[in-house]
């Protein structure tokens, strides 16, 4: 039995010949693992890939939904294959208007160990033009691999990085790289056994595009790195450890390339031993000097979306969000945020998706009339069953920048607040390092939070709707007061 949830808003642009819709879907079969892994603009319609996992079989299926720009679903499909774990990550345009499809082929008696990539083309239309198995050459016994980004060179040769695992249980995590042609062909395959990678990160091409960069959470034995550098026959050029104000790139990472020269990155980031964590986006030079860092604090441990978490179509509204780093096994309710920055990564604007549930995100996409989706999976029933179902969100550009009543802000001499009526998330601008103090209507303090200089998040889950007092304390004394409704 198919369930559907769906929520849209449409608002028609004056300036622009389509409408610009925000949506937010859930759907799904009851008592099935669901996922979207990717979400592309293509050919007049989003094409949402994703997989299915069947419990009880352990089969695996590639799964494919196009929808219109409102968000509704005009056809679906996927490929069960009997005996067979497979699934696709990522897909790419090809010229020829079809899709080209990467993935894990893998045996249902042992779904975890996969030892061969899955190509195939999809059409406009969700058929299947064809397929390909190609096994991996690795002489260790129990190797098995799976694939985590993905680099298109101008060639059009697609790059493929992921890791390799050696060992019959568990992860070892070495990195490997593989190039193939628009036909599916392999056209190369390298791993590296001194080269590890722990996390999801992103390929860039160097500064001179005679080669490519991998960022992530990395290991070059014995020295941690943030970077490595190949050229396009996979040999290994240099790695190194990118500068930052805040410790190391925690990964989930994603870099890009501006027309400035220069090229950002988007992570999460944790200061070790402290309780400081959030959002941090770096601008650096094309040497790799570190030129601008900006940071957001979150009172909570959050991600950005797993495969790409940061995304544009032009430059000055740069995209980003972040998500609570907790699996939708576990009950209770997170917020889905958004942050759109400038070439500079100047915060241009924030807003909070206010949830009733736990959200894990795979991918972000900037879509081409300036809105932003987002796209994963969520627990199908919380607290009775730890299946999932498709999740995809799309927001609008004016309801994070301009605002729509939403973003009103309140501005003192060293504080700046949003949404002004507040829902569960207080967004905050600090030219000082500080302490927040919410009180009731009576002036008795209720919590107290960290401010640091610069952008904050507040949760205010749990508060019920009415007027508080906010004070702002600094080597305890109150220098500034506000009254917020909570909604």
């Amino acid at each position: 039995m198919k369930h559907f949830f769906l929520t849209i808003i449409a608002l028609q642009l004056g300036f622009a010949s389509f409408a610009q819709h925000a949506f937010e879907l859930t759907f799904g079969e009851s008592g099935v693992f669901e996922s979207i892994i990717q979400t592309i603009d293509h050919d007049g319609h989003y094409y949402a890939l994703g997989h299915k996992v069947y419990p009880g079989s352990n089969e695996r299926a590639m799964a494919f939904y196009r929808l219109d720009y409102s968000g509704a679903i005009i056809n679906t499909v996927d490929f069960p294959k009997p005996d067979t774990a497979y699934h696709v990550k990522f897909c790419i345009p090809k010229p020829n208007g079809n899709l080209l499809c990467f993935g894990s082929l893998k045996h249902v008696d042992n779904p975890l160990r996969g030892r061969h990539t899955y190509v195939c083309e999809i059409s406009p239309d969700l058929e299947l033009v064809w397929e390909k198995m190609d096994s991996i050459e690795e002489v260790h016994l129990h190797a098995s691999h799976w694939l985590k980004t993905f680099l298109l060179t101008h060639e059009n040769e697609v790059i493929i990085q992921g890791a390799v695992d050696t060992v019959q249980y568990g992860q070892n995590n070495f990195i490997f790289l593989a190039k193939y042609d628009l036909e599916g062909n392999r056209l190369d395959y390298k791993s590296f056994i001194n080269c590890k990678d722990s996390e999801y990160g992103s390929l860039m091409l160097n500064a001179d595009s005679s080669g490519f960069y991998l960022f992530g959470e990395l290991t070059v034995e014995p020295a941690y790195r943030t970077w490595i550098e190949f050229d396009f026959a996979f040999n290994y050029l240099d790695s190194g450890t990118l500068e930052t104000n805040f410790g190391p790139a925690w990964a989930p990472v994603t870099g890009s390339w501006l027309s400035t020269g220069n090229f950002i990155t988007a992570n999460k980031f944790n200061v070790p031993g402290m309780n400081v964590k959030g959002l941090e986006m770096r601008l650096y030079s094309p040497g790799k000097q570190l030129l601008k860092s900006t940071v957001v604090y979150h009172d909570k441990t959050i991600r950005i979306p797993e495969r790409k978490g940061m995304g544009f179509i032009d430059e000055n509204n740069i995209w980003v969000a972040t998500f609570e780093d907790i699996p939708p096994d576990f009950s209770g309710a997170e917020n889905i945020r958004f942050f759109v920055f400038d070439n500079e990564i100047n915060l241009k604007g924030s807003m909070t998706q206010e949830g009733e549930i736990r959200y894990w995100l795979w991918d972000l996409l900037a879509t081409n009339d300036t809105a932003c989706i987002v796209s994963g999976f969520v627990g199908e029933n919380p607290d009775v069953t730890n299946y999932y179902d498709n999740y995809i969100l799309k927001v609008r550009l004016n309801d994070v920048v301009t605002g729509i009543n939403k973003q009103e802000k309140k501005a003192g001499t060293s504080v700046e607040i949003w949404p002004v009526p507040v829902g569960e998330t207080l967004h905050l601008k600090s030219n000082i390092d500080s302490e927040l103090l919410i009180m009731n209507a009576k002036g008795q303090q209720i919590s107290t939070h960290p401010i640091k200089k610069g952008y904050n998040l507040i949760t205010l889950t749990g508060l019920s709707s009415g007027i508080y007092l906010i004070a702002i304390r600094q080597n305890e004394n109150i220098i500034e007061t506000y009254k917020i409704i909570k909604q």
